[in-house]
This record gives structure tokens, sequence and C-alpha cells, in this order.
């Protein structure tokens, strides 16, 4: 069996621990903290950049993925018993999830999901989906 070379490994974790910063920076753009942990370690950067806007897009879209299973693939699944999610207003979604979130929306599941979200990542997801073109009346994804 061949062993993984420690350089491979750490590489691994270095990659890790820059895409958590980034995610980070992005949703928390107005708090410009490093982890203590990534700061004990000597991997953080002594100067914080501010994320560029397209960055939260980015962090939005990934996180909107975990809605895939629910509401389709980019939020296009919209039938009886799944609101679409597509090309919504951005104020709508966080609304909505805010509600579900502080059970002020009754629901099975979404409360549990969306108390997984925090204010910043509801908005970038909320971005993502509003820019989202729906499907065109009666095609199915």
């Amino acid at each position: 069996m061949k062993k993984i070379s420690s350089s491979w490994l750490g590489a691994g974790v270095l990659t890790a621990g820059v895409l958590a910063v980034a995610l980070m920076q992005a949703s928390n753009a107005s708090e410009q903290k490093v982890p203590p942990a990534l700061a004990e370690s000597g991997l953080a950067a002594t100067k914080t950049e501010v994320v560029p806007a397209a960055s939260a897009v980015v962090a939005g879209e990934a996180m909107a993925h975990s809605c895939a299973a629910c509401h389709g693939t980019q939020g296009r699944l919209g039938d009886e018993s799944f609101m679409p999610l597509a090309g919504m207003p951005q104020a709508q979604f966080v609304r909505t999830m805010a509600d579900f979130r502080e059970d002020k929306r009754p629901s099975t599941l979404m409360g549990h999901v969306a108390k997984g979200f925090n204010d910043a990542e509801l908005a970038a997801m909320a971005v993502y989906f509003a820019a989202v073109k729906p499907l065109p009346e009666g095609v199915k994804p």
C-alpha cells in the first residue's frame, strides 16, 4: 500500500483552511476576524483583505446546494409540496427563512434547516436564488 506523503496531506489541510477562511470572510465581511486555530498555526495572513461581493454569491451558491434535494437543482423544482426558489426576491427568501428559523412559520423540516444558517448566509443564498432564472411555465427540470 502506498503511503500518503505528509506534504500532500498538508496541502489538503491548507486548502481546506483557505476555503474556510474565504467562506467565513464572505459571510462575515463586516467582521475581519481570523479563527484562533488558524492564527495559532501561523497560516493566517498578516493583512486581511476584503472579499469581493462576487465571493458572497459563490458562497451563497455553495450553501444553496443543500436545498437541491427538495427544491431541485438551482431551486427550480416547484410542485404542490416544494416552492421553487429560483428567481425568488431576496427579501422574500430571507424573511421566509428567518420565519422558519424563529418557528414563526410551521414546518416539519425547514425550521431545522433554517437554524443552521446565520443572517449573512441567508442573505448570500438569497442573492444567489434571486439571480437564477426560473424555468418557463410548464417546463419540468
